[in-house]
């Protein structure tokens, strides 16, 4: 999973990090919903998040999350500097052109034709516009002086007028929205009409669903060259410097360092961090020494810094060992090209210390490569259909991916363990072997992302005066397709279940390696002792 869904990737390592078993799922409902009605969406989007684990029965907790998720990015985006210096350096006429490019690409690109029509990109557009007016934030960094009253007038309007103009093109669109800047700005003072169009832009994507969005060139910077989430570090940026937003359970991060939430980044690399600035973490990012990034970080609270060292280039297959003599543990941390390599090197390894069964860990895995899932999948599955993709374009439009790797398969009986985050690539691979009766599923139903995007680099801005292209137009993450299991059940939003419900995670590993030892022949399966099995 990359970092165009980098806010579910934060809330699912903050269920991860709270017990909410204790907590039944009605206190759940109501700590959100007091949290909506005040107006608090991160507090809000943390009690949703904690409920869809909770209760995955609940019908409204999908949608619940994923409007409160909405309005957190865009909370968030209002208070990043880079996202405010990048309206406030586009100009109007540039803000427009940008929108004519989203109304035109993403149409054509998106998985779902239906729900990215220009009328339906229109409206969310607006409604992220109306609830942008609503955001203090927003009104203080963009409007000049202004009277309550005639901004909650032309929140309504929104709603009850413009919402509901006709648009067929991007044409009709750019239009129709320079009629609306110009409104606004006879409606009260408005210090910057450019976030007006920007609004647009970002409500376009982020309104299709929970993970397209759009991303400002600097973001975009942010993503290439100042990412750790491969070890299993997402970092955060303010006024008061780089902090770790989240560490990823059973990521590397997790499990070989002492890095927590809430830790400052004083150095990386050698190099002083003094500023939030993303751009300087990436360069130091680009010179770890010897292979090996040196980190230096202050916990809260602390008076003196520890180091902690995390590789450059993180195995995603490690953790393998045997569990016993006849059974193999071996974890997926996330999926690269290099995962199918890795998991053949990984399995005959331990077939060469006499493993029979492998238990196969995907807790904990965002997913990453849609390529290097199927693949995988392959190199475990003899035949049978791995996943049919849904979507506009060629590459994806009803395509059945499948396996006929019959007897270059490995043929280890297998045990899969996932959770609550093991989502997108690594659904795929526990969907394909349990449809196909391949493996056993023990642990919680997985997280329902069952998508696949694309980065869909945006141009209208890009031309510069000398002739020279810049990157100055950003791009869409977007959904290019929606992944149905071998069964035909669509993965995003529903997840897949385990054969075997276990909600304890010192307990799965317990229980997968019980379901290990059925699958051994009787004989030893009679030798085998019911010992707890260590982490």
């Amino acid at each position: 999973m990359t970092a165009w869904a980098i806010q579910l990737v934060l809330a699912a390592a903050l269920v991860a990090d709270t017990d909410v078993r204790p907590d039944p799922a009605a206190k759940l409902r109501a700590t959100a919903t007091a949290a909506e009605a005040a107006g608090d969406w991160e507090a809000a989007f943390a009690a949703y998040s904690q409920l869809f684990v909770a209760d995955r029965t609940a019908p409204e907790a999908r949608a619940k999350l994923n409007n409160a998720l909405r309005r957190v990015q865009q909370l968030r985006r209002h208070r990043d500097p880079a996202f405010q210096q990048f309206t406030l350096n586009t100009t109007v006429a540039d803000a427009l052109t940008l929108f004519g490019d989203v109304m035109t690409k993403v149409p054509a690109n998106y998985a779902d034709r239906d729900r990215a029509t220009p009328q339906m990109l229109w409206e969310f557009a607006v409604e992220e516009f109306e609830r942008a007016l609503g955001n203090p934030a927003f009104r203080a960094a963009f409007l000049g002086t202004h009277r309550p009253e005639k901004v909650e007038a032309f929140r309504k309007s929104l709603r009850q007028f413009w919402a509901k103009r006709i648009v067929t093109t991007a044409r009709d669109a750019k239009s129709t929205l320079r009629e609306l800047i110009a409104a606004a700005a006879e409606t009260f003072a408005v210090r910057a009409p450019t976030a007006i169009a920007v609004e647009f832009v970002c409500g376009a994507c982020s309104g299709l669903d929970e993970y397209t969005v759009f991303l400002t060139p600097e973001v975009e910077t942010r993503i290439v060259v100042a990412d750790l989430s491969a070890q299993g570090l997402y970092l955060s940026y303010c006024d008061e410097g780089v902090f770790i937003e989240s560490v990823v359970p059973s990521s590397w991060a997790a499990l070989h360092t002492t890095l927590r939430k809430g830790d400052r980044v004083l150095r990386a690399n050698g190099r002083l961090l003094e500023l939030g600035c993303p751009t300087a973490t990436g360069e130091a990012l680009r010179f770890p020494a010897n292979g090996v990034h040196d980190l230096e970080v202050l916990p809260p609270g602390a008076l003196v810094s520890q180091s902690a060292k995390l590789p450059a280039t993180v195995p995603t297959v490690f953790g393998g060992r045997l569990m016993d003599a006849d059974i193999g543990y071996v974890r997926v941390g996330r999926f690269t090209h290099s995962t199918p390599g890795e998991l053949d090197a990984a399995v005959l390894n331990l077939k060469a210390q006499g493993m029979r069964v492998l238990v196969l860990d995907l807790r904990g895995n965002h997913g990453g490569s849609f390529t290097a899932g199927v693949e995988t999948a392959k190199r475990l599955l003899p035949g049978g259909i791995i996943v049919t993709t849904q979507g506009q374009l060629g590459e994806v439009a009803g395509r059945v991916f499948s396996s006929d790797s019959g007897m270059s398969a490995h043929d280890i009986p297998l045990v899969v363990l996932i959770d609550t985050e093991t989502a997108s690539a690594a659904e795929l691979v526990a969907a394909a072997l349990k449809d196909n009766n391949r493996a056993t599923l023990v642990g919680m139903p997985s997280f329902g992302k069952g998508a696949v995007q694309y980065p869909v680099k945006l141009t209208a801005l890009d031309a510069a005066d000398d002739g020279k292209p810049r990157d100055r137009s950003g791009s869409v993450r977007l959904t290019i397709a929606k992944l149905l299991s071998p069964r035909g059940v669509p993965l995003n939003g529903v997840g897949v279940s385990p054969n075997h419900v276990e909600a304890n995670p010192h307990a799965q590993l317990d229980k997968a390696h019980q379901r290990a030892i059925d699958l051994l022949p009787t004989p030893m399966r009679m030798t085998m002792s019911g010992g707890s099995i260590p982490e």
